[in-house]
């Protein structure tokens, strides 16, 4: 009797071991035989996506100019079968790499993740070589640069030019004052159209941008938040006009430019869409001559409405509803503000009344 339990307990025990084994062997990770190259599914992937509609135009023109910058970055595997790229070939890279900002850093190694683990998904690499422990991101060479809003002071000198230059081309004026009064991206302010205006209400709607498609602008149909998988869009708001946006948008009116999209703002003679680069183009010429910033285009003056709002305490959630950030976003704060020297001063001033600050 205890021969026969020692001998089922023996094969139990045995069989217990052949279903641990199985177990261990389904878990292993294994890899099917290809010569697929690093390029090849990275190209697949961008396709596809577009192809499926989960991107737009303009995630879809980011996307290949960041394919681009990899084929110039990592030239030494990309084009390797990717089960023969190891570790040492994505560090053989960084120095590549680090010659682009931080911010195409992050876009390339994005990219270079994603393309890894498409393939360990597909049983191309048992391994993502991304994953291992000792591969950190490179930083980049370049100081980063940061947008600074313009000062009170600034700000007013701009302004001051735009109204007494009679030379400046009228539109152009109008469309820097409108996002200097409303903080609105450069493309949602040139699609704006007629339909956008309330003048009974006193609102401006926003529900779409310019957008790019096969490297030309066109009139997009969504704001730049839009969630093609949701079907979203975070970035469509309706806000009041000031008093001094209700005049430019007045004036604006006044001058009916005739264009089939009934868009506020067009090139007549061109007969085409009035571009963001011709308006970096107009403060750039702008600021050569009178010295106004250190830097100025269409994205300074969206810092520095965000900046004024924060200087004036402006609740936060009221900015971010009418710049188009999500609610809770840290980015309004993080990146859009700045604190000018003026402002600072005056706000010392506070941490000692009984006598004059310097």
């Amino acid at each position: 009797m205890e021969k026969r339990n020692l001998k089922t307990k023996a094969l139990n025990d045995f069989k217990m071991k052949i279903i641990d084994l199985k177990f261990r062997i389904s878990k292993i990770a294994y890899a099917e035989r290809t010569n697929e190259t690093f390029i090849q599914i990275l190209e697949r992937y961008i396709e596809q996506k577009y192809k499926d509609n989960i991107i737009g135009d303009s995630t879809y023109t980011r996307d290949l100019d960041t394919k681009k910058e990899i084929q110039k970055t990592c030239s030494n595997f990309i084009y390797k079968p990717i089960q023969k790229i190891t570790v040492e070939d994505i560090e053989d890279a960084k120095d590549n790499i680090r010659e682009y900002s931080n911010n195409s850093i992050t876009k390339i190694w994005r990219l270079l993740n994603k393309t890894f683990n498409i393939a360990l998904s597909r049983r191309k690499i048992a391994f993502n070589p991304m994953s291992d422990e000792t591969l950190n991101k490179p930083i980049s060479k370049k100081e980063p640069k940061k947008i600074q809003a313009l000062t009170v002071k600034e700000e007013q000198k701009l302004i001051n030019y735009l109204n007494y230059d009679t030379t400046i081309n009228k539109q152009y004026k109008q469309i820097v004052l409108l996002q200097l009064n409303t903080g609105m991206r450069i493309g949602e302010i040139l699609a704006l159209t007629e339909d956008c205006i309330d003048l009974r209400k006193n609102t401006i709607t926003v529900y779409r941008t310019l957008t790019r498609k096969n490297n030309r602008y066109v009139l997009g149909k969504h704001t730049k938040t839009y969630n093609r998988k949701t079907n979203i869009d975070k970035g469509k708001r309706t806000f009041p006009m000031t008093p001094e946006t209700r005049e430019i948008i007045s004036d604006v009116l006044t001058q009916k430019n005739k264009n089939a999209d009934k868009l506020l703002f067009w090139d007549s003679k061109r007969e085409c869409l009035i571009l963001p680069k011709r308006i970096n183009d107009f403060l750039n010429n702008l600021n050569s001559k009178n010295h106004i910033s250190s830097y100025l285009k269409t994205h300074t003056l969206r810092h520095t409405f965000i900046t004024r709002c924060q200087e004036k305490s402006m609740a936060l959630v009221v900015i971010q509803a009418m710049v188009g950030h999500i609610e809770g976003s840290n980015i309004t704060s993080d990146t859009y503000t700045s604190v000018s020297l003026d402002f600072m001063k005056k706000e010392v001033k506070k941490l000692c009344p009984r006598r004059p600050c310097s």
